[in-house]
Formats: C-alpha cells, structure tokens, sequence
C-alpha cells in the first residue's frame, strides 16, 4: 500500500475508535439525579365549636337560646334576684395543627358593676394543644351588695388572644 492510502486508513480508523469510544462512554454513562420538595403548612384554626347553657341558681333564665360561630359565642342572661347566677360554656378547639398558647384574656365589660362576670376555665398561658378542645365557663350574677331597684343591662366582650405555642 502506498503512504496516502496508510494514512487515510489510520485516520479513518482513528476516527471511527474515537466514535466507538464515544457511543460506548455515554451508553455507560448515567446521570444520577435527586430531586426533592419540602413545604411548610401551617394549619392555623383556634374557634368556638359551641356553647350551652350550665348551672342556674333561683330564678335565673336565658332570654334566647345560646348561639355561636367560629369565633363568637352569644348569650342573653336575665337576672331578677341577688340570688341568681346562671353559667354558660362555651368550647373552643385546636382545629389547627400548632399547639396554641393564649397570650392574653381581655374582658371588657360596662360600666355599671350591679352584674358580675366571671371567665372560669382557662388563664393566661395556657396551652390549647392542637387537636384539643377546652371548656371555658361564663358565670353571671348580680352583686348582693348592690341594689337592684330598677332595670338594667351589662354587656360582656371576652376576648381570647391565642398565639403559637413555641
């Protein structure tokens, strides 16, 4: 063979062991890929879930039936003796998935102190695990020390400022 011819057939065949080379390196060759995804949901759901009339003592009575919604309880007490007293309990539940912490209790009530409220139940700090449900007691009363000549009326806002528990 003559040199041309040589060096065709080697450039040739150097060419086509490179090609070789190369289809059996990527044939061989495997990515290895790891993909991944995290998320973050934060279930926050702290509400009321009802309220029903408790203990009554002498002649106490509700003027409507106790109602509520996720966030609001309502009741209509009517007092006609220094005797009476009426309870009404109100649940609240961790719908959520946080633990929830109760930061602050505030009750805002008018300003004639003839009628008595108290929040029975829960305190400050305390902790509502989610899931869980807490009965919290409104207790009404008047005042025997007051005098109830004439007719009156008190109005209660209790308000409950539930923070994640951390």
């Amino acid at each position: 063979m003559n040199n041309g011819k040589i060096k065709k057939v080697t450039i040739f065949a150097l060419i086509l062991t490179i090609f070789v080379m190369s289809v059996a390196y990527a044939v061989l060759y495997q990515n290895l890929r790891i993909n991944g995804n995290a998320s973050v949901v934060a279930s926050w759901r702290v509400e009321i879930i009802g309220i029903k009339e408790g203990s009554k003592t002498g002649t106490a009575e509700s003027s409507r039936v106790p109602s509520y919604t996720s966030s609001t309880a309502t009741f209509n007490a009517m007092l006609y003796d220094t005797s009476d007293s009426i309870e009404y309990v109100i649940t609240v539940k961790n719908n959520g998935k946080i633990d929830a912490k109760l930061d602050n209790l505030t009750t805002i009530k008018s300003n004639d102190d003839t009628i008595i409220y108290e929040v029975l139940g829960v305190s400050e700090n305390d902790v509502l695990k989610a899931g869980e449900e807490l009965d919290v007691t409104v207790r009404v009363s008047i005042d025997p020390n007051k005098d109830i000549s004439s007719d009156m009326n008190s109005n209660l806002t209790v308000i409950f400022n539930y923070i994640q528990n951390v």
